[in-house]
């Protein structure tokens, strides 16, 4: 099997397809089918089957049911990997690609030269793992979470803020008087700007172009400001809304979950990291430095110690 990729086009078509057996391994309907579909940027669709709209699966024979998706996103411009779930009659089977993380299950069959399934629980559980890890080294996420996040401020001017992508949809409110209530609603590019970092006002500055996040809020609106804390109130007094994360996900870190997924995967058949006896003595695995150069430059200061 090969890594496939699809690219950006309505009339570039993936077709998923999912088997459900009894539990004599028998093909068999389940009550209900549908399949959730997630997008790079975070959006889910539900699709059924003779259910609610879209209900746009198809039955090909007993148990067996498929659905065809265009490979366009909702949200132009975001493109990466796509997750799907099958469920049926409230089992969920486990996706073969998931937008939470940075490499692909035909990617790695790809790259390990797999051709059957049989370790593909194995596989997952590697990339997943490889994926986690590299987010907490890092300090940061890389794909795209819709949620709201608060922040205290430490000074009137400024606020440093986690990965936030260049949306239209980003809405900042500020708490005044630290109830807990946001009362007051800013405005982007009058009352405030964002920024990539301190003094960084140009996304292309490492060549990592529109992919780079804001890092930063700025106060522009004369008579504003970010309001002071003080004990026993909510210090949380800033909340923003939007997409946090990348708007893609870089090489390199599509590549590190590659590399530490192989590892991962290949350390089952290393106990105690012995991967065998030569001539010499025993051979161990050792850990690959290339992660970490190829990591570094995305090593979030602010949420690491000792980096």
């Amino acid at each position: 099997m090969t890594a496939q990729v699809f690219y950006d086009n309505q009339s570039e078509i993936a077709v998923l397809s999912a088997g459900f057996a009894d539990g004599n391994g028998t093909p068999a309907d389940p009550t209900s089918v549908y399949c959730v579909i997630t997008e790079p940027a975070g959006v889910s669709v539900t699709h059924t089957y003779l259910g609610t709209a879209p209900a746009d699966i198809v039955k090909v024979m007993t148990g067996k049911y498929t659905l065809s998706v265009p490979c366009s996103p909702s949200v132009a411009g975001i493109d990466g990997l796509w997750g799907y779930e099958w469920v049926g009659s409230g089992v969920v089977m486990p996706s073969a690609v998931s937008q939470l993380w940075y490499t692909s299950l035909e990617e790695m069959h790809d790259r390990l030269g797999i051709t059957d399934t049989s370790d593909d629980s194995l596989l997952l559980n590697a990339i997943a793992t490889a994926a986690g890890w590299i987010n907490e080294w890092c300090g940061r996420h890389f794909n795209r979470i819709v949620e709201a996040r608060t922040y205290q401020p430490t000074n009137v001017w400024t606020l440093d803020i986690d990965d936030l992508v260049d949306d239209p949809s980003i809405v900042m409110t500020v708490d005044y008087d630290g109830d807990g209530i946001y009362e007051q609603t800013w405005v982007r590019g009058t009352d405030f700007v964002l920024r990539y970092g301190p003094g960084r006002f140009n996304p292309n500055y490492t060549g990592t172009g529109a992919s780079r996040p804001f890092r930063q809020i700025q106060v522009v609106q004369s008579g504003k400001w970010l309001p002071f804390t003080w004990p026993y109130s909510h210090m949380d007094r800033v909340k923003i809304v939007g997409p946090w994360g990348w708007k893609s996900v870089p090489w390199q870190i599509s590549e590190s979950n590659r590399i530490l997924a192989s590892d991962i995967y290949k350390t089952k058949d290393a106990p105690f990291g012995v991967a065998g006896v030569s001539d010499i003595g025993v051979i161990r695995i050792q850990s690959n430095t290339s992660v970490v150069e190829n990591l570094q430059a995305f090593v979030n200061p602010r949420h690491k110690v000792g980096i």
